[in-house]
């Protein structure tokens, strides 16, 4: 079995844990070492492994014959989803900002369409991450908190449909608030402490920026207090 960081098993696991993947497109697949991983646990799968660079393909064309996968796995040089065809059931897209994923998704509303999952793995902005794929026509599926190498990652499963959600809801997201594990409460600590940090530093004159951050270190600490 090829060895793969916490956070791509836990993208792996939202791909294959309900069953209904059969086809997807990996996004940004680097040296696609969560492919293969993924095929070593349902050699039934489909997978197009995309990268904008050519060095990672090479190097992604290197493992997937490595453990004999060229069969299984398609290379292709990609900046997004625009090369897929409709039997694409599920995108992953991990290791980005949320801007490049919205932009990735958003270029192509049409591709998305056909599109059943989405496992989302961004580096950042979570909330407005959560309410963009929303808007465009996906709801909240499952997420999980992963702690590795000093920094956490939310990796979120999106499925076809159409809810509203909570400020609340979105902030936090809602399968955690339900959960609320142990990094759950770790996670939301850290954002606290980093959020009274930026407000700290932030001119009085900013009223807007400060009105926000305030808003933001109150609902945290309400939140964690419950």
């Amino acid at each position: 079995m090829i060895n793969i960081s916490n956070r791509l098993k836990t993208v792996a696991s939202l791909v294959l844990e309900d069953n209904k993947t059969k086809s997807l497109i990996d996004v940004g697949c680097d040296h696609a070492l969560l492919d293969i991983y993924l095929l070593q646990n349902n050699d039934n799968l489909k997978i197009v492994a995309s990268d904008i660079n050519k060095g990672p393909l090479d190097k992604a064309k290197e493992n997937i014959t490595k453990y004999s996968f060229l069969d299984k796995i398609k290379l292709i040089l990609s900046d997004g989803i625009s090369s897929i065809d409709d039997t694409i059931d599920t995108v992953v897209i991990s290791g980005m900002g949320k801007d490049t994923i919205l932009e990735i998704l958003s270029n192509d509303k049409e591709k998305t369409k056909n599109i059943e999952k989405l496992v989302i793995s961004s580096n950042n902005k979570f909330p407005s991450l959560r309410q963009d794929i929303c808007a465009l026509g996906f709801i909240i599926d499952k997420e999980q908190i992963v702690y590795e190498d000093g920094k956490f990652y939310i990796i979120i499963r999106f499925i076809k449909g159409n809810k509203n959600y909570t400020t609340k809801e979105i902030y936090f997201g809602p399968y955690l608030l339900q959960k609320k594990d142990s990094l759950f409460d770790k996670y939301y600590n850290y954002l606290l402490e980093e959020k009274k940090n930026i407000l700290n530093n932030i001119p009085k004159e900013y009223k807007d920026k400060r009105n926000n951050i305030e808003m933001e270190v109150k609902m945290l600490v309400e939140e964690i207090k419950n």
